[in-house]
């Protein structure tokens, strides 16, 4: 966390924030050493990371989170302002100094005097900043259509993960398998680099899928069928990516994803009639009928 002295709350006093102090990075890795409410418990500062005179007084700093240049994949950072206000005051004893500390929104506005409060919305401490993490699933299914096709046929695939540009593979956690149909491998819960080098095998039938979830946006997934040369490979309707020569690929963005293969296998069979249906069935049963006929009638005469 990043704070320095905000211009509208100066400290009550002539006590001037150095320099020095502004680009102080506070830490928020240990309770608070104050007397503190609900609101003031669980900010996690200590109040020896702040520069303080000596002396009673209210002092006012402003509060932001360090965004990193180089953000995290799929986290939005919560860039609001915060201010904390900080009161030291004698003890009872008259021996030493208490503390108290408020976190206010950016609506925080200072009081009048020394004994007057300040206006403003109180944060509580457990949430003065919400970093949120989103990532998407992408779906690869295949099917098989036209007259000629094995419909049972199994097809193999590689898919790699690739990170979004200007990014690294460190700071991917991987993608998970939480659904898979095929049988080549049993892959299912098994977590999938995201390094732009690994290349995973699988088997997809007919109607069947593998679910990949945590895809931040801006991930690329590229899947290869690599047999099936008989067939035509087409992509699905609802496909978010683009094919070409039996490869699709998609960059994940801000909704869940689908990659669909299908291979159709079309021919011209070599017969005279399609036996499909009762018209001809009928006809070739009169035609038995008769040639039948024909035969009783030649033998009987012969007898004659």
């Amino acid at each position: 966390m990043h704070r320095n002295k905000a211009d509208k709350s100066k400290p009550y006093g002539t006590y001037t924030q150095p320099e020095a102090s502004k680009s102080k990075t506070a830490s928020f890795d240990s309770n608070i050493d104050a007397k503190a409410d609900a609101y003031q418990a669980s900010l996690g500062i200590k109040i020896s990371d702040f520069e303080l005179p000596a002396g009673p007084g209210k002092y006012c700093f402003e509060i932001k989170e360090d965004v990193p240049a180089n953000k995290t994949p799929g986290v939005t950072y919560d860039e609001t302002t915060r201010y904390l206000v900080i009161t030291v005051a004698n003890n009872n004893d008259l021996t030493g100094y208490v503390y108290y500390a408020q976190l206010y929104d950016s609506s925080y506005s200072p009081a009048a005097s020394i004994k007057d409060k300040a206006t403003g919305t109180k944060v509580p401490g457990d949430n003065a900043f919400t970093n949120t993490y989103t990532a998407n699933n992408v779906v690869i299914s295949k099917d098989i259509k036209g007259s000629l096709s094995d419909l049972a046929a199994k097809f193999n695939f590689t898919v790699k993960l690739s990170y979004a540009n200007g990014k690294t593979a460190g700071q991917y956690v991987g993608a998970k398998v939480t659904e898979y149909d095929g049988e080549t491998q049993n892959v299912k819960d098994h977590v999938w680099a995201i390094d732009n080098t690994t290349e995973h095998t699988i088997s997809l039938g007919r109607n069947q899928s593998i679910t990949l979830t945590n895809l931040p946006e801006g991930v690329t997934v590229t899947v290869v069928e690599t047999d099936g040369g008989e067939y035509i490979v087409t992509k699905s309707d609802d496909t978010t990516g683009t094919l070409e020569n039996s490869t699709i690929t998609a960059t994940i963005t801000g909704t869940d994803g689908k990659i669909g293969f299908v291979n159709t296998k079309e021919g011209t069979p070599d017969m005279g009639v399609v036996l499909d249906n009762a018209p001809y069935i009928a006809m070739l049963a009169i035609v038995a009928i008769g040639g039948v006929a024909l035969m009783l009638n030649k033998r009987r005469r012969d007898e004659e």
